[in-house]
């Protein structure tokens, strides 16, 4: 299909209400209307050159969009719906938009995912990621669009056809934050960084509670162990997930499980900090200067101890369990 022609949109119209989705080719050629060039002008309503039947036709396909997500349809026609940052365009998509915000686009409910260097070389469909090198440290790789539904987008490579939601369903989440301790998702993304080694952690930091503590605390357990990381943004519900690979999961559970307070009494011991902030941060006050660098650094060598010993534990227990012989003797 090439052209822009409002007939043609409302022939697919008709195809969405009676066959119930379109094709991925359709899908592609609404989103091409949305060039830089028919932004400026077929779809701008103070420019010469605006093309009102156009935008009405658009009108009406995002009308029917947001009617077949509301009815828990899903497929190709998803991926028509693009987030601009121009507001007249979100006018266009209005219905579509709050659709997507109530009841999703896919089973995947997330728009952006970003992978350390481990998760990413093994990936056969490298050429969705871009790459992000904000230090001198250790890069990060990230899929994002202003197109909906995008990690559910089918590529194909060598034959075989992927999606970087595939990806996502294969990982298991680590922990899900956002508000109302990080309302704009800046210390989830600060705490991804130290967690793939992307940043270091600051050495001294005002702290609000021990909501920031925990979470690089967290961040820097995963680093100390070189646990693969990979996060994933809702960003329309403003929700962050850490992820790792499914065998690494019961050493951050068992680190999860460790009490806070036991955390902040072994910084005193090793004179982190002293019992008076220890007390405070128990108790969620906010503290000047924390030593957030060595706290999270000596309770990451902390927990790694614990852990390790759990894991020992539990490979005995296994080990016993499934020795008949030896269970023999005891009875």
């Amino acid at each position: 299909m090439t052209g822009m022609t409002e007939s043609s949109i409302y022939e697919l119209i008709q195809k969405l209400e009676t066959q119930g989705d379109i094709t991925l080719k359709e899908a592609d050629w609404i989103y091409s209307l949305f060039s830089d060039d028919a932004i400026y002008t077929a779809l701008n309503p103070i420019s010469p050159k605006f093309n009102d039947e156009l935008s009405k036709a658009l009108k009406d396909w995002y009308k029917i969009v947001a009617q077949k997500i509301e009815e828990g349809h899903r497929g190709n026609f998803i991926f028509t719906i693009i987030f601009s940052e121009y507001a007249y365009i979100n006018k266009l998509l209005f219905p579509a938009h709050q659709a997507i915000k109530k009841y999703g686009a896919f089973d995947v409910p997330y728009d952006v995912l970003m992978v350390d260097e481990k998760i990413y070389s093994s990936l056969p469909f490298k050429h969705l990621f871009t790459k992000v090198n904000n230090s001198q440290l250790k890069p990060y790789y990230k899929i994002s669009s202003n197109r909906a539904g995008i990690l559910c987008y089918p590529v194909e490579v060598d034959g075989n056809i992927y999606t970087a939601s595939e990806l996502i369903k294969r990982l298991s989440p680590v922990i899900t934050l956002g508000p109302p301790e990080d309302a704009n998702l800046a210390l989830s993304m600060a705490a991804f960084n130290v967690a793939l080694g992307a940043h270091e952690i600051v050495e001294k930091l005002f702290i609000f509670g021990k909501y920031e503590v925990k979470l690089f605390t967290l961040a820097a357990f995963m680093r100390y162990e070189d646990i693969p990381c990979a996060a994933a943004v809702d960003t329309y519900n403003n929700k962050f997930t850490i992820f790792t690979e499914k065998d690494r999961i019961p050493i951050v559970k068992h680190a999860l499980e460790i009490p806070f307070e036991e955390l902040a009494q072994k910084a005193v011991k090793e004179k982190v900090f002293d019992k008076q902030m220890a007390k405070e941060l128990i108790n969620d006050y906010p503290i000047v200067n924390f030593p957030m660098k060595n706290f999270a650094e000596a309770s990451a060598k902390y927990i790694d101890g614990i852990v390790q010993k759990r894991l020992e534990w539990q490979t005995e227990r296994r080990r016993v369990e499934y020795e008949p012989e030896w269970l023999e003797e005891i009875r």
